[in-house]
């Protein structure tokens, strides 16, 4: 047990587990179960001062929200001095030009004050569909990257625009965490702006198809 977690463990009524990752959108979540108190944790907090250290706790505990912008604050600063510069993507792809696709959207449904770079991201060597990301969004380098599989004439053109508007939603609403204390990046408000497109219905009924399209696509060497 580290320092971190033996200090947590000290000021902590109930057992605690922890899992330690990288991944900056769920800094953290925290969930009560069976009688112990399972921590998710950025390895920010492995650097974390005392007092963050107790808000987190407190927080766990008691939803204290006092706390939560004690916590806040110090992730945001913290990723704010080690976001370092985004890597730079190409939006050029054989059939979609993701730029032409970005600008088109934020002309029509966002603020001409939205900035975000937008790019394919590299492709994926995994050998199973068992489930798919169309796209990321990284807050706090303000890049949309989305799956390359999408670059694709077969996928409608309304579906490629859909994700990107739902990648460039991740940027005017903010997550939220709920009473477990997860963070949710999908709030009531992201669902009811993501409803707002056009095309919505008939982008969701084709992404239910679209695990056994990618399927046959592979199948058929076309991936």
């Amino acid at each position: 047990m580290t320092l971190v977690e033996s200090y947590l463990q000290a000021i902590c009524p109930l057992p605690l587990d922890f899992i330690w990752h990288e991944n900056m959108s769920v800094y953290l979540s925290m969930k009560k179960e069976k009688g112990r108190l399972k921590l998710r944790l950025h390895r920010l907090f492995q650097e974390a001062p005392t007092p963050v250290l107790e808000a987190l706790i407190r927080m766990a505990l008691n939803k204290d929200k006092t706390s939560r912008v004690v916590v806040r604050k110090m992730a945001h600063l913290y990723f704010l001095q080690n976001r370092g510069e985004p890597k730079i993507l190409s939006a050029q792809g054989q059939y979609f030009d993701l730029q032409a696709i970005y600008e088109r959207l934020k002309a029509q449904y966002f603020s001409q004050n939205y900035q975000a770079s937008i790019g394919w991201s590299e492709r994926s060597q995994s050998g199973k569909f068992r489930f798919i990301t169309f796209g990321t969004f990284d807050r706090h380098r303000s890049q949309i990257r989305i799956n390359p599989l999408l670059d694709d004439p077969e996928v409608p053109l309304h579906f490629v625009e859909f994700i990107v508007y739902h990648e460039m939603l991740h940027g005017t609403c903010a997550s939220k965490f709920d009473a477990a204390g997860r963070c949710r990046v999908h709030t009531a408000e992201f669902r009811r702006k993501e409803r707002e497109f056009p095309l919505y219905k008939e982008a969701k009924e084709w992404e239910r198809g679209c695990l056994k399209f990618f399927k046959n696509r592979k199948k058929n060497g076309r991936s």
